[in-house]
């Protein structure tokens, strides 16, 4: 079994999970054929697969036997770091550079050319420091001192393409199977979007070469963000000029088909590979379409995101089976509830929040707004909800109140209820809803992303107990097994007892068949693998009374989120009864 799935960009030799080869293949037939120079950019969000396809294009292109172009590959988040802008821009044209004349058949021409090229970089120099003097903005004037003026006899710029065209063709020329050279420059949205867009504003005057390809993974946001500096906010009257400079220098924008993306091969082979599922639950296809459409309406088809899923999801999987007693794996706990919050947790984690506070979401009330200090809806809005299927219920409104807090939850409100009354549906038992989301939002609460100079209800506090503890002269390490004997010296001290007597007289919480429940009733869940953290292999799990055998559930947190547990309160319940439980050492 692995554990976790590796965040990195997929490598040509491994298998396209998310079924994008016939927009790759169109790609790589499109550059084989094009007349240069061009420049090409991938959009994408930050972790959609840019890096991924990239990897691709280039094995295809450069690296295969019989490739037709040479490869050129910048990572600028590397060639910027510990770099003042300047500096960084610098590097990022001397790496470009190198690896040209890295492949100068000629050493003696290379060297001269390193030369000239040293020189020009020397007045490049004093230029670059007026671009960090002008914090980087996308200044005309910021690129004057390279461009020169008309009354010189050559610009820097001019004569750095000549040594670099030259460079270019001398590679070719050595080298006839090839017809040209490929450049990709990744990672440009994850430096500062004015230094990205000042970036591409020189790659693209310095390399607009013959047989060049250009190829830029960079997200039209981050152009966006670089030239608020030059055209202000984004708005309805400017976008033109925002969308003019782009193209400027991008003659071919493609953007990443994550909308196409097949999640349910990736989902599938991820769960099976952390072993979150098994192969025989993975094979039922309704499975599939459940966790794709949990999925679609929560982390997306981002392929950065579905990763951090899996690698959560496996995190759980090891402490739950770490919690059982006796090393047991709880069978029959509901993986599809804790897919769906571990889901919620990534996606919309206000809400995820306000779920480990009042797991109950079908009782959220009025009560639950004015603590979280909702504004109220105006009357278009009631009226607009109220013709909604997805917000026609009280509790639905209470959530589209929660999204209006931040701006990503508005856009998804819908999404966020839909999901919301998917997990209903799958527990499929109102009066359980609370208590099952209750016990399994625990399991997940351990990968939730919460700043921690945030009030914390007991600080320092953790939701798991790992005492002992004594009881009629006896050691128990897990609380399962505590919990059962007091349980069974409580009914020989009460013969006769019912199920309904045991569970009044434990009453832990609300819903006590969540903890105690009836043999029959767990049969009839079991048949459809929807019953959590309830397990029966043999006779030792049941617990015999006067009307009927039972089970004890396996999951007994001390804590939720700072707050006591079923087990505090068990514990509180049982010393009233007469019965002494003691914390202990070994």
């Amino acid at each position: 079994m692995e554990t976790s799935i590796v965040d990195v960009p997929r490598k040509y030799s491994e298998a396209d999970l998310f079924g994008i080869k016939v927009y790759q293949d169109a790609l790589i037939d499109f550059i084989s054929y094009t007349k240069t120079p061009i420049t090409i950019a991938l959009q994408g969000e930050w972790g959609s697969g840019k890096t991924s396809l990239m990897n691709q294009l280039r094995y295809e292109l450069c690296d295969k036997d019989g490739a037709k172009y040479f490869p050129v590959w910048i990572n600028t988040w590397q060639f910027s770091l510990m770099k003042t802008p300047s500096q960084a821009i610098m590097s990022i044209l001397e790496g470009c550079i190198n690896q040209i004349g890295a492949l100068n058949p000629e050493q003696k021409n290379w060297n001269e050319s390193k030369k000239k090229i040293g020189g020009i970089f020397k007045k490049m120099a004093s230029v670059g420091a007026k671009v960090a003097a002008n914090a980087v903005g996308v200044d005309g004037e910021v690129v004057d001192g390279l461009f020169g003026d008309e009354s010189s006899e050559k610009s820097d710029i001019v004569q750095l393409k000549e040594e670099i065209q030259k460079l270019v063709d001398a590679a070719l020329e050595h080298d006839k199977s090839r017809r040209g050279f490929t450049f990709y420059i990744d990672d440009l949205d994850r430096i500062d979007p004015p230094v990205a867009v000042e970036i591409l504003e020189l790659l693209k005057n310095i390399f607009d070469l013959d047989k060049c390809v250009f190829v830029l993974a960079i997200d039209y946001d981050v152009v966006i963000k670089g030239l608020k500096s030059k055209f202000g906010e984004l708005t309805d009257k400017n976008e033109r000029e925002f969308r003019a400079f782009f193209d400027k220098i991008i003659q071919l924008p493609f953007s990443m088909p994550v909308a196409s993306y097949s999640v349910d091969t990736f989902l599938v082979d991820a769960l099976s590979e952390i072993e979150f599922f098994t192969k025989e639950e993975l094979a039922n296809g309704d499975l599939g379409e459940n966790l794709s459409e949990i999925a679609r309406l929560s982390v997306g088809t981002n392929p950065r995101s579905l990763k951090r899923l899996s690698n959560t999801l496996s995190l759980i999987s090891i402490i739950n089976r770490r919690m059982q007693a006796g090393g047991d794996t709880n069978e029959n706990q509901n993986k599809i509830v804790n897919f769906a919050l571990v889901c919620m947790q990534i996606a919309y984690p206000y809400i995820y929040n306000q779920l480990s506070e009042a797991p109950d979401f079908k009782k959220w009330n009025e009560g639950i707004a004015a603590k979280l200090k909702l504004r109220k809806l105006t009357d278009d809005e009631q009226e607009s909800l109220n013709q909604a299927e997805e917000f026609d219920e009280e509790w639905e409104k209470i959530c589209f109140r929660m999204c209006q807090k931040e701006t990503h939850l508005s856009n998804r409100a819908f999404q966020v209820s839909q999901l919301l009354n998917k997990i209903a549906e799958i527990i499929n038992n109102d009066d359980k809803l609370g208590d099952v989301i209750e016990a399994t939002i625990e399991l997940s609460a351990v990968t939730n992303l919460k700043a921690f100079d945030t009030p914390k209800k007991v600080p320092g506090q953790r939701n798991r107990d790992s005492s002992n503890y004594r009881f009629n002269g006896k050691v128990y390490s897990f609380k399962t097994a505590l919990i059962k004997d007091v349980v069974l010296y409580h009914i020989s001290l009460n013969p006769g007892l019912t199920l309904a007597k045991l569970q009044e007289d434990f009453r832990v919480t609300r819903n006590m068949n969540s903890i105690f429940v009836s043999l029959e009733e767990f049969n009839q869940k079991a048949k459809n693998g929807a019953w959590n953290f309830f397990k029966y292999k043999k006779e030792d799990d049941l617990v015999h009374l006067a009307d009927t055998d039972m089970l004890i559930s396996s999951n007994w947190p001390t804590t939720v989120n700072g707050a006591p547990g079923i087990f505090l309160t068990f514990l509180d319940v049982a010393k009233k009864l007469g019965y002494q439980i003691v914390p202990c050492e070994k």
